[in-house]
């Protein structure tokens, strides 16, 4: 029986036809020997022939059938089958560098070093619409400019020594069923039981996703509620306060200030003209995301900057009220968990695999 490789490499993949053969082909050109380190699949109940391509790279495909489970899951399956004594998830829709993969073992073999290496976004990104290009930037953007006391041990590349994954419990696939924030909530845990996350500005992923303005606002939307309502916000900035939520919050209580001062400052005066306030908002927002703005004129032009301010200020309004939906669902629902079906067969104990999802501590 051959001996373990040094790594797995573990791709999770739902509908990603559009970006996944160029993520395996990244990692397939990276400089790490090809016999150190084996390549895993793992298809999430996608429809797009997704596993077809990752036949033509990966070592082992994994398919997953029926509903999606989510990414957590789907890395969890990847994670039980992986050989590996150091296990690196890659998002399907995140391009390595030739680079990144032996940089992430030679510094996990540290001593003393990091449990946990987690990447960051380039600048630069591979879909050229506005969209894309500001979420790219905003991600770049927060991730270079906050450091916190853990780090996103998932998205979009992050590699993590085998037994300290297995013995944090792995991913909680019971409260994250979509792509987000569970690896935060991972360095969390592992922050907690005494391990150590690096994350790393120098290792940089560059992403291959095409955001529009819908798919942008939904994730923004997600995120926020899901941090408020299952993971914290106080604890989790201090954390990971590069996560893009706190990039957008971070200025939203001296903005509605600024708006209650306009306000309150207008009242007495029937005959203020209406320009004249809008002007004073939006000259007052601009000076509170003033590095932002500066950090986009820099990267792409004034042009970029001025084309993209109404959009950031939308995804700080929709992050605000997202946090709000988070904090009052918690408080009035509780935390998120499975569908009443799900937390039945997981509660008599179902054997199967796949496994039906775990909550956390079982």
């Amino acid at each position: 029986m051959s001996s373990p490789r040094p790594l797995s490499v573990i791709v999770p993949v739902h509908d990603g036809s559009a970006t996944l053969l160029r993520a395996l082909t990244a990692i397939l050109a990276s400089e790490l020997p090809r016999d150190e380190y084996e390549l895993i699949v793992v298809d999430d109940a996608s429809s797009d022939g997704s596993s077809e391509l990752a036949a033509r790279c990966a070592d082992t495909v994994v398919r997953l059938f029926g509903r999606r489970s989510g990414p957590a899951y789907a890395r969890n399956r990847g994670a039980e089958v992986a050989q590996g004594e150091v296990l690196a998830f890659v998002d399907a829709d995140a391009m390595v560098r030739p680079d990144t993969l032996p940089r992430m073992l030679r510094m996990l073999s540290d001593h003393p070093g990091p449990d946990a290496v987690s990447a960051s976004h380039d600048q630069a990104a591979a879909a050229h619409n506005l969209v894309s290009q500001y979420w790219n930037l905003l991600l770049h953007f927060g991730e270079t400019r906050q450091t916190g006391t853990s780090g996103d041990v998932a998205s979009p590349c992050a590699a993590i020594a085998r037994d300290a994954f297995l013995s944090a419990g792995m991913y909680d696939e019971w409260r994250f069923a979509t792509a987000r924030l569970e690896g935060i909530e991972l360095g969390e845990r592992l922050e907690d039981s005494g391990r150590d996350v690096l994350s790393s500005r120098d290792l940089e992923i560059i992403g291959l996703r095409e955001w529009n303005l819908r798919s942008v606002c939904r994730e923004v939307w997600d995120r926020s509620v899901l941090l408020a309502r299952s993971l914290g916000y106080q604890r989790t900035r201090e954390a990971v306060p590069s996560e893009v939520v706190f990039t957008l919050s971070r200025t939203l209580a001296p903005f509605f200030a600024l708006l209650c001062v306009v306000a309150f400052s207008a009242a007495p005066l029937p005959q203020t003209n209406e320009a004249v306030k809008v002007a004073i908002v939006l000259l007052g927002a601009i000076a509170l995301n003033l590095q932002a703005h500066l950090f986009f004129v820099r990267a792409r032009g004034i042009n970029f900057a001025i084309a993209v301010a109404p959009l950031h200020l939308l995804m700080q309004a929709i992050s605000g009220l997202g946090l709000c939906v988070g904090w009052v669902l918690r408080d009035v629902v509780g935390d998120r968990a499975p569908d009443a079906a799900m937390q039945a067969y997981a509660e008599v104990g179902v054997e199967t695999w796949p496994p039906v999802p775990r909550a956390p501590g079982c």
